[in-house]
């Protein structure tokens, strides 16, 4: 092989290796990044959670969740997330398939269909998971 066709090989392995780097090092501070509350949170909590939690709507559970300062207030089972403990947060709890007390959250929707209700999907779960650990800020 001649020497320049070695130092373009050489020139590529390097790139090629360092985009791999480069890649990894992107997931690293996607995973790590800051989770919003008006970003990244509102709008789970908007999609699955405001059609029933709602300031104005009736629930027996008291928790409404229109603003950040609804939803550290809590309602009768007390404020819903623990800042830095996503296992304590009653926000993650009832969304698991037996929650500590209650119905699993988001409840089906009174409809003529029997669809089950739809839930929250891994990713979604990742962000109020995250935002928690990260110590639930008004951000």
């Amino acid at each position: 092989m001649k020497p320049s066709k070695f130092f373009i090989l050489i020139a590529a392995l390097l790139y090629a290796v360092m985009g791999i780097a480069s890649n990894g090092g992107d997931k690293k501070s996607q995973r790590d990044k800051e989770i919003s509350f008006k970003q990244d949170v509102l709008p789970v909590i908007t999609k699955y959670c405001l059609p029933c939690h709602a300031e104005e709507s009736y629930n027996p559970s008291e928790l409404s969740l229109d603003s950040y300062s609804l939803l550290k207030d809590g309602g009768k089972h007390g404020p819903p997330v623990v800042s830095g403990k996503p296992e304590e947060s009653v926000l993650l709890q009832k969304l698991e398939e037996k929650p500590p007390f209650g119905d699993r959250m988001p409840l089906a929707r009174r409809r003529k269909s029997q669809e089950p209700p739809k839930r929250l999907n891994e990713e979604e779960i990742k962000i109020l998971t995250d935002w928690i650990k990260q110590g639930a800020k008004d951000n």
